[in-house]
């Protein structure tokens, strides 16, 4: 098994933080995704009148990683 890979499994508690421009755009909490992209589909929903290029800081509590990635929106 890879241990770089960043695993979700459903019922883990995940966290983002989502900031653009330095600046904290939302932040969210869910139990109820299994996948990254599950997780980053949610995000967009929350965020779905927001365009441009946004950060979003993600930790899973339950298995104690966390990681931070660029993410681009398009709006509706």
């Amino acid at each position: 098994m890879n241990k770089n890979k960043k695993m979700i499994s459903y019922g883990d508690r995940i966290f983002a933080r989502v900031t653009k421009n330095g600046r904290t755009i939302l932040d969210f909490m869910t139990e109820q995704v299994s996948t990254m992209s599950e997780l980053l589909v949610k995000l967009r929903e929350a965020m779905k009148d927001l365009k441009g290029l946004v950060m979003i800081h993600i930790r899973n509590y339950h298995q104690g990683w966390g990681e931070q990635r660029p993410l681009m929106l398009h709006g509706i």
